[in-house]
């Protein structure tokens, strides 16, 4: 049994404004009085009037003042984030909030850097990005755990991601442990019944503890209008964790369907259906966006705030629970971790946890490229990203691809697939120009007219075979860019231009704006980024379907389980380049 006490910094003795919080088994306590804590919580990302990118309601102060009043009169402990910029100073609001007794469970991932579900990895500039808001959040006393994916695998054919989430939390874990930081770091799903029992078990399964997730979250909208604790399915959705070895917790619920919502699930939250089994949970949403889920009216920057007809509502049934759990010193339990559920035609994964990222052989790699993927390359771009896989589907066929392949299932991953798109898309493209002697021309991504540079005196790639121990717990690099580059660093030296063809010059070349379906357009509206699904591929990723999810995204389509997710259906990408189109970019 793991007991964690949650002191954001290793230095005992502050007196703190907000008491810590210990999770231990499944329940989580207040540290000072050792009552059992329940999260009354709320997801908070205001997006009407924000210009900024990312989007950070926790620099806007304006914003901060006007709602920490109403989160007061509401009566609530704690909010969800879905999305900051970790290079922002967010001591105002966390401080408002940590004097107003309101706790923070923060999200790693946004939109713009994500594992995705479909082609799903982990690298360099994915854990970068991680320590960075780890860094930034970590001196906050409030900030009551991390969230490392959301929704990331949601159907049967995006399982895979699950393993490259799972190496998230291992290495964030392990960053933190190494820098004397005790905050937990979770996993949420969407209540997907075809593949939510094994996500539950598999993030609380195998050898190494840090790569279970300290906290487990469901992301919820069966229970809609005046429905029951059993006639929504509720106690079927808290059935898998009888004996769960960790706290878990609703991290969204609220269906809206109908309006206004009578919100009667949270007595049976907070009451003597659930009390005893869970740890409170979050009502989505504060702010009213697009899918209007609000109990709100706001503006970015803006004093002004309209109450809506759930907001009342909200507050009632909240004033109305008192729950009582068990005091720590009482709780005793004899509780287990799971077994790993085994792979099948329904659970693409083994056991086999990818490899942490290891930047110095990622930049070793860097130095070995004749030719390479030119700046004006953008992973965002879903055209440009589609044109390179189908490139690299092709050359593939004719150059050794499997080092930065992956198989979720046989648990095989490649020496450089922790790499970044950038790096892993010019090795391929390297092998290629050398194969054809490094003839004039054969440096090309057909269909990306631009001009990529190549290199004579590229190094020996077998000098980064070398290359050994373990660069997760090093500081973060704070300019750090896409191609796995900082400012400070060079990938080669001896440069020289070489145009593409002009056959590929009418491709999706030069494209600033991607084509999407209305779906995909509807996923950057909510909560936490999302994306897709896609079969398995027999080349890169073999078993992998992947696609992605975490970040702040609003809309719900109809068939949708959460206001968030986008349609499984809304962009697909199959082939070889599983494992090299980017793993944090989100198609919005």
């Amino acid at each position: 049994m793991k007991v964690s006490l949650i002191f954001p910094v290793a230095c005992i003795g502050l007196a703190y404004a907000i008491d810590p919080l210990i999770f231990k088994g499944s329940k989580v306590f207040n540290a000072k009085t050792g009552d059992q804590f329940y999260f009354k919580g709320v997801a908070y990302q205001p997006k009407k009037g924000s210009t900024s990118s990312p989007q950070d309601p926790l620099v806007d102060e304006v914003g901060c003042k006007r709602d920490i009043s109403r989160f007061q009169d509401l009566g609530i402990n704690a909010i969800r984030v879905y999305e900051v910029d970790s290079s922002k100073n967010h001591d105002f609001c966390m401080n408002a909030l940590k004097d107003a007794g309101i706790y923070v469970l923060l999200d790693l991932p946004t939109p713009s850097y994500s594992i995705r579900r479909e082609n799903p990895s982990w690298d360099i500039y994915l854990l970068n990005k991680f320590k960075q808001k780890v860094d930034a959040f970590k001196k906050y006393e409030n900030v009551a755990g991390f969230i490392a994916g959301n929704e990331v695998a949601n159907s049967i054919n995006t399982t895979p991601s699950a393993a490259f989430v799972k190496a998230s939390i291992r290495d964030i874990k392990k960053y933190m442990k190494a820098n004397k930081i005790n905050i937990p770091v979770g996993y949420v799903d969407n209540d997907d019944l075809l593949i939510r029992e094994p996500l539950i078990k598999y993030f609380n399964c195998g050898s190494d503890p840090d790569a279970f997730a300290d906290f487990y979250g469901i992301n919820t909208y069966r229970w809609c209008g005046e429905n029951s604790y059993k006639g929504s399915a509720y106690d079927a959705l808290i059935a898998p964790f009888s004996s769960y070895s960790v706290p878990y917790m609703l991290t969204e619920y609220g269906c809206n369907n109908p309006t206004p919502r009578p919100l009667n699930e949270i007595q049976s939250i907070y009451g003597s259906d659930m009390k005893d089994l869970t740890s409170g949970g979050f009502l989505f949403e504060y702010s009213n966006e697009p899918n209007n889920y609000g109990i709100v009216d706001v503006s970015y920057g803006d004093s002004n705030v309209s109450q809506l007809p759930d907001y009342s509502t909200f507050k009632k049934m909240l004033a109305s629970v008192n729950p009582k759990g068990i005091n720590i010193n009482s709780y005793n339990p004899d509780l287990k971790t799971s077994s790993c559920p085994s792979s099948s035609d329904k659970w693409l994964l083994g056991d086999v946890v990818p490899p942490s990222p290891n930047i110095d052989i990622c930049n070793c790699l860097s130095k070995t490229f004749s030719c390479m993927m030119p700046p004006q390359y953008n992973p965002a771009d879903d055209v440009q990203a589609v044109v390179l896989q189908n490139h690299l589907n092709s050359i593939c066929k004719t150059v050794d691809c499997s080092d930065i392949l992956t198989d979720t299932i046989k648990g095989t991953y490649g020496k450089y697939s922790g790499c970044t798109t950038y790096q892993k898309a010019s090795l391929i493209i390297s092998r290629y120009y050398d194969k054809m002697d490094r003839k004039p021309g054969q440096c090309f991504v057909s269909g990306l007219d631009f001009t990529f540079p190549t290199n004579d005196n590229p190094e020996s790639i077998d000098s980064c075979s070398n290359i050994s121990g373990d660069t997760v717990s090093s500081s973060p690099i704070p300019d750090l860019s896409f191609n796995g580059l900082s400012s400070n660093s060079s990938s080669n030296n001896n440069t020289s231009s070489n145009p593409a063809p002009s056959k590929t010059a009418s491709s999706a070349s030069n494209t600033s704006t991607s084509t999407k379906s209305a779906s995909a357009n509807s996923s950057s509206s909510r909560s936490s980024a999302a994306s897709n699904s896609s079969g398995s591929s027999p080349s890169l990723t073999s078993a992998s379907g992947g696609a992605n999810s975490s970040g702040a995204a609003d809309a719900k389509s109809a068939s949708s389980n959460s206001p968030r997710s986008v349609s499984s259906d809304s962009y697909k990408i199959y082939g070889i380049i599983a494992a090299i189109i980017s793993s944090y970019f989100i198609i919005q």
